[in-house]
């Protein structure tokens, strides 16, 4: 039996801060940091499949990245150039003046290039850890603030390359791209899932018809507007409470910069009071643009009725 590779060149849009075994030294990039977020997309893919069933999901799962009772068929290897990716410190909070937030994040700097190989002798679990992958870099983000837009990575070379010049020609791409990755049809889920999954009754995936001059005016958008409409919806500290709202940030061809909103409903943590539907309606209607995939209004019976 061979070995199965899947290669491709990544880019990093956003900073991307991802801490290293010194939590204050500089950044790392980890294998284990990517296992982890492909783990996340992979776990969101075959929910949609299979449904609310965690046991079945995690079987699958193990069978592509491992367990506690057996190793990942799947190696994973990271290749930058020779003297590093270069980093630097951001201030995380962009709707904030500088001179108002006294920390920073040690991040690595955007428009850097590095290699990620997947290999393995079972093909089924490489296009399984392939389509994490291309989840992981149209949708989501690495490392922290990643649901606010930072850590965002994009594939820039061969078929898989999301290649647009407007945020039109990249709603038309990633919708392509998309439905190439996830099944011709889903599991029934009349009740919002345990955890988040791509299902188009509790998910929905938006292209903001805006384009950015930058990188830092596009997250800035983000984060004034989750200000905006701040509620426990949204992303809570304490009880922790993960954004159903995933932000990526995509760079065009002609030099902007465009944003994909991907929102995932699943229950919320059961002592976490406070919760406003119509806070997270608001956000997401604050970015114009077109919904490739899903839902096209938040549903009523997330939190249990339109009156929460």
């Amino acid at each position: 039996m061979g070995t199965h590779e899947f290669q491709v060149t990544l880019e990093t849009v956003t900073p991307l801060f991802l801490g290293g075994s010194d939590p204050r030294g500089s950044p790392e990039l980890r294998t284990a940091s990517f296992r982890g977020a492909l783990r996340f997309w992979l776990r969101a893919l075959l929910g949609g499949i299979l449904g609310d069933k965690p046991a079945e999901i995690f079987r699958h799962e193990s069978q592509v990245f491992g367990s506690t009772d057996h190793a990942s068929p799947i190696k994973l290897r990271l290749q930058a150039k020779r003297e590093g990716l270069k980093w630097d410190e951001y201030n995380p909070l962009l709707h904030k003046p500088d001179h108002e937030v006294r920390f920073r994040f040690k991040g690595f700097v955007p428009n850097q290039s590095f290699e990620i190989h997947l290999l393995g002798q079972n093909q089924q679990a490489v296009e399984q850890a392939k389509k994490a992958l291309q989840l992981l870099c149209y949708l989501g983000g690495l490392g922290r603030r990643s649901r606010r837009g930072f850590g965002s990575l994009q594939i820039t070379e061969g078929e898989l390359a999301l290649t647009a010049g407007t945020a039109r020609e990249l709603a038309d791409a990633l919708k392509r791209q998309i439905n190439s990755i996830l099944p011709s049809s889903f599991a029934a889920l009349p009740n919002a899932p345990r955890f988040p999954v791509l299902h188009p009754d509790w998910a929905q995936i938006k292209v903001c018809c805006r384009e950015f001059e930058s990188w830092e005016e596009a997250i800035r958008l983000i984060m004034q507007n989750a200000h905006n409409y701040k509620n426990p919806a949204l992303g809570n500290a304490t009880p922790r409470q993960a954004s159903p709202v995933h932000v990526h940030v995509t760079r065009l061809s002609a030099g902007k910069f465009a944003l994909v909103l991907t929102t995932m409903l699943s229950q919320l943590n059961p002592i976490l009071s406070g919760a406003d539907r119509q806070k997270l309606v608001d956000f997401l209607d604050a970015f114009k643009g077109e919904v490739i995939f899903g839902f096209e209004e938040v549903p009523e019976n997330w939190l249990g009725g339109s009156e929460r």
